[in-house]
C-alpha cells in the first residue's frame, strides 16, 4: 500500500523584502518529512509556493502528479490561503488525503485548525513519523501528536502526546526539487543563500512563542541536537552541491551547548570557513563565560551576526512575554561587538499596558545602543502578535484585546492588540525608527 502513495508536501510563503526585510528560504519542516518518507521507500514531491501565485501552481503539479496525500505546512498568515487552496482541491480531487502541520499547528489548537481547514488530520510536533505512522495504515488512535477526523465527521486528539524527533535518527533535508537559486536574504546580499537547523527543542517558554505548545503539551525541553558529522556534513553538501555561500542556522536554542557551538565552529574553521553564518541568539547566552571566551573562534569561523530578541526594554513586559532583560544589556551586546560580530535585535511594540513614552523610550534606547558602538544590523520591529495556540493569544482574546482577527494579518507587521497607544502612532512611531535608523537607505 505504501508504496503506492505519491505524496505531495506543500507550503505557502510570502514574497520576500517589506518592513521586515523577509527573507526566502527553503521550508525546513517538509523537507525533513520529504527525506524521512523518501527513506521508507515512499513516493514524495516538495512545492514551495509564493501566495500571490500559490493556486495556479498548485494546481498545476497536482494535475501532473496525480497525489494520493497532499500536507501543507502552515503558519498564521498562510492559513487563511492554504484553507482556499484545500476546499478547491475537495471539489476536484475528493478522494485525495489532506493534512496540515506547521509552527500554528499546537496541542491547543490542533482540532480547531484541522476543522477549519477541513483536513484528514493535523500534526502537532515533529511530523515525520506520525506522517508515516499514518501512511503505513496505524489506527490514528495510536499515532503520537495528532488531532484527526473520526468515521462520523468529527474530530479529536489521539490520546498518544506528541513526539518529539531526535534529530540525529533523520536523514538530511530534501532539497533537490527546490528553487535553491532564488532563495536570498538582505542580510547577506548578492549571496547564494541557504538554511538549516541543527537540533531541536527551547529550554524557554516565551507567552507569545509556539514551541513549547508544540512540545511536551506546553513544557519547555533541553534541545537535542545532530551528529557533528551530520552538520558539518550538511554544510559540506551545501556549499559544493549548491556553492551555497552564506547560511542561516534556525535553531530556537543554538547555544543551549556552548561545547557543542565550539565543536561546530573549530570545523568550519578546518574546512576553511566555507560560509559566512548567522542564528538566534538569546540575550541571556552572553552571560555565559565560557560562550564569551569562544566568540574569537565563532568570528573565525565565519560567524558574522547574532539575532536576539530583545523585545522590550519594559520590564513589566518583559516579565509578560517570560523573556530576560536587565540593566546589563549594552555591556552583554558589547563582547559581540568587540569581535565583529553584528547584533540583529527584534523588538515588539504595541503590548497592551505599554503607553506612547514607553514605546517612544524603548525605540530611541535601541538607537543608542547603535550609537553607542553596538555594531547592529537589520533591527526588525513588529507589533506583539498573540499566535493562535499560544498562552498569550488565549489571555487576549479572554480580555477583548483582539481588535483584528484575520489571520492573514498576523505576521508583526499589522496591529491586531488593542494597546494604551492608538494603532496609528504605533505605525507611526515604527516607522520613524526605522527612517532613524536607516536614513537614506530606507
Amino acid at each position: 500500500i505504501l508504496m503506492s502513495e505519491r505524496v505531495l508536501l506543500v507550503k505557502i510563503d510570502k514574497t520576500a523584502g517589506g518592513s521586515q526585510r523577509l527573507s526566502f528560504s527553503e521550508p525546513i519542516g517538509i523537507c525533513y518529512v520529504s527525506s524521512y518518507l523518501q527513506k521508507q521507500g515512499i513516493e514524495c514531491r516538495l512545492l514551495h509556493l509564493i501566495k500571490e501565485t500559490a493556486r495556479d501552481e498548485l494546481f498545476s503539479t497536482v494535475r501532473e502528479y496525480n497525489p494520493t496525500v497532499i500536507g501543507f505546512s502552515v503558519r498564521n498568515f498562510n492559513f487563511n490561503a492554504t484553507c482556499a487552496c484545500i476546499s478547491d482541491i475537495r471539489v476536484e480531487y475528493p478522494d485525495v488525503v489532506i493534512y496540515l502541520g506547521g509552527e500554528c499547528v499546537t496541542w491547543q489548537n490542533a482540532t480547531e485548525l484541522a476543522a477549519k481547514a477541513n483536513v484528514d488530520l493535523a500534526v502537532v510536533s515533529d511530523g515525520e513519523e506520525s506522517t508515516y505512522a499514518f501512511l503505513s495504515g496505524r489506527s490514528p488512535d495510536e499515532i503520537p501528536g495528532i488531532a484527526y477526523r473520526t468515521p462520523k465527521g468529527l474530530y479529536t486528539y489521539s490520546p498518544v502526546p506528541p513526539k518529539r524527533m531526535d534529530p540525529s535518527t533523520l536523514p538530511m533535508m530534501d532539497r533537490e526539487e527546490l528553487p535553491m537559486h532564488a532563495y536570498s536574504a538582505e542580510a547577506f546580499p548578492g549571496s547564494k543563500y541557504g538554511t538549516m537547523h541543527t537540533q531541536r527543542g527551547c529550554r524557554y517558554k516565551c507567552t507569545f512563542c509556539h514551541t513549547a505548545g508544540r512540545y511536551n503539551n506546553g513544557c519547555a525541553c533541553q534541545p537535542t541536537s545532530r551528529t557533528y558529522a551530520q552538520i558539518l556534513g550538511e554544510i559540506d553538501y551545501l556549499t559544493v552541491h549548491f556553492q551555497i555561500e552564506a547560511l542561516a542556522i534556525w535553531d530556537e536554542d543554538f547555544f543551549a551547548d556552548t561545547n557543542r557551538v565550539l565543536r561546530l565552529a573549530s570545523g568550519l574553521i578546518d574546512r576553511g570557513s566555507p560560509v559566512q553564518w548567522h542564528t538566534y541568539m538569546k540575550l541571556t547566552d552572553l552571560k555565559s563565560r565560557e560562550l564569551r571566551k569562544i566568540l574569537p573562534i565563532l568570528k573565525e569561523s565565519g560567524y558574522v551576526r547574532a539575532v536576539i530578541g530583545l523585545e522590550s526594554f519594559i520590564p513589566q513586559t518583559l516579565r509578560h512575554y517570560h523573556k530576560a532583560g536587565g540593566p546589563n544589556i549594552e555591556e552583554s551586546l558589547k563582547y559581540l561587538s568587540d569581535q565583529g560580530i553584528s547584533v540583529c535585535p527584534s523588538y515588539i511594540i504595541g503590548e497592551p499596558d505599554e503607553t506612547e513614552s514607553d514605546i517612544e523610550y524603548g525605540l530611541n534606547h535601541l538607537l543608542r545602543l547603535r550609537d553607542r558602538g553596538i555594531q547592529m544590523d537589520l533591527p526588525y520591529v513588529s507589533f506583539i502578535t498573540p499566535f493562535p495556540g499560544t498562552p498569550l493569544c488565549d489571555e487576549y482574546s479572554h480580555k477583548g484585546l483582539l481588535i483584528d482577527e484575520n489571520w492573514d494579518h498576523y505576521d508583526g507587521e499589522n496591529v491586531i492588540v488593542k494597546s494604551l497607544c492608538p494603532t496609528d502612532r504605533l505605525v507611526e512611531l515604527r516607522d520613524e525608527f526605522y527612517r532613524s535608523f536607516y536614513g537614506d537607505r530606507q
